[in-house]
């Protein structure tokens, strides 16, 4: 084997481009192979296959893509070799290289990984790329030979969102992949729902903006009452007590100091709950501002909620255009 691949490149029926530079790149890929640099010697290789190719040229180029991992790629050289061989010189030396690339081929095929790509209801004028190749519609659906690692696929058609796909393969892998080309229109129907969080009634308000409105009026509301228990401990206060040189006078039994307690506790409240109120139905308000002044077409709606406290009572308000 040794002799028969060390031997210079057979000649070809066809004429050369220029033999006497392809003898001397083999023998050089040659030496540094054998020395072990096949970062140097396998791209001379290729230079003396590109000058006068020929079959024992193409079998060390096969044998340097096997060394670098690429199965799929040294399965082809092998079979390109076969081709090349047929106008080799010399019955003894054409079988013998054809012995050599059918033993390879044999060892690389149960390595070789097997890519079939399926596009699901194909739609018309449907492209198909396999590492930036593209594939002949004949060869979807077929296990293809492919090399070890990682593979991008991409699926475009008119009028269909490009789908796109990463896979790694590893030797001796069959893989399938589906894709389904969805069109484009279904696409932008697919962002419709995202409106089903607006208000009902179709205004266009979002769900958080009312939540949030609610919870306001809520907190105002509670809060409102705080301050009407609290000016009734105050009254009560103001009633049973009097301020007399040297103290305060309370009336006998009167709890002065539960009063005086409620009223402390019900300010502190209204002050935290009211203000809290206030920031919530001030956020509903922007939510509500901000969907309307999207629309332009239609009227301006809006809203303000707002507490009110009266000598008799107290309580909260809504006003806007709606």
């Amino acid at each position: 084997m040794a002799v028969i691949l060390g031997g210079s490149a057979a000649r070809a029926q066809e004429p050369a481009r220029d033999p006497v530079a392809a003898e001397a790149l083999f023998k050089a890929a040659r030496a540094l192979v054998d020395k072990g640099d096949y970062a140097a010697g396998c791209p001379k290789f290729e230079a003396s296959l590109a000058l006068n190719p020929s079959a024992s040229t193409m079998i060390n180029l096969a044998r340097c893509h096997e060394r670098e991992g690429k199965l799929a790629t040294a399965w082809h050289d092998y079979n390109r070799a076969l081709v090349l061989n047929r106008e080799t010189a010399g019955e003894q030396r054409r079988r013998s290289l054809e012995e050599i690339a059918q033993k390879e081929i044999a060892a690389l095929e149960p390595r070789m990984p097997k890519l079939s790509i399926v596009v699901e209801r194909a739609p018309s004028g449907v492209e198909v790329q396999r590492d930036g190749t593209t594939l002949p519609a004949a060869a979807l659906g077929e296990p293809l030979p492919i090399d070890p690692g990682p593979h991008e696929i991409r699926a475009s058609a008119p009028g269909h969102q490009t789908e796109a796909r990463a896979i790694t393969l590893a030797e001796g892998q069959t893989e399938t992949v589906a894709l389904t080309l969805r069109p484009v229109a279904a696409a932008g129907a697919a962002a419709a729902p995202a409106k089903a969080s607006e208000a009902p009634g179709g205004g266009g308000v979002p769900a958080w903006a009312w939540a949030s409105g609610a919870a306001g009026i809520a907190l105002v509301g509670a809060s409102v009452g705080f301050l009407i228990d609290d000016l009734s401990a105050i009254s009560a206060l103001r009633e049973s007590c009097r301020e007399v040189p040297g103290g305060t006078y309370c009336k006998p039994g009167y709890d002065f100091a539960a009063d005086n307690a409620r009223k402390n506790r019900d300010l502190g409240l209204f002050v935290g709950l009211g203000g809290a109120g206030l920031v919530a139905m001030g956020v509903a308000v922007y939510g509500i501002v901000r969907s309307d002044g999207d629309k332009e077409s239609a009227p301006a709606q809006g809203a303000v909620a707002l507490p009110w406290i009266a000598p008799s009572g107290a309580g909260a308000s809504i006003s806007g255009s709606f």
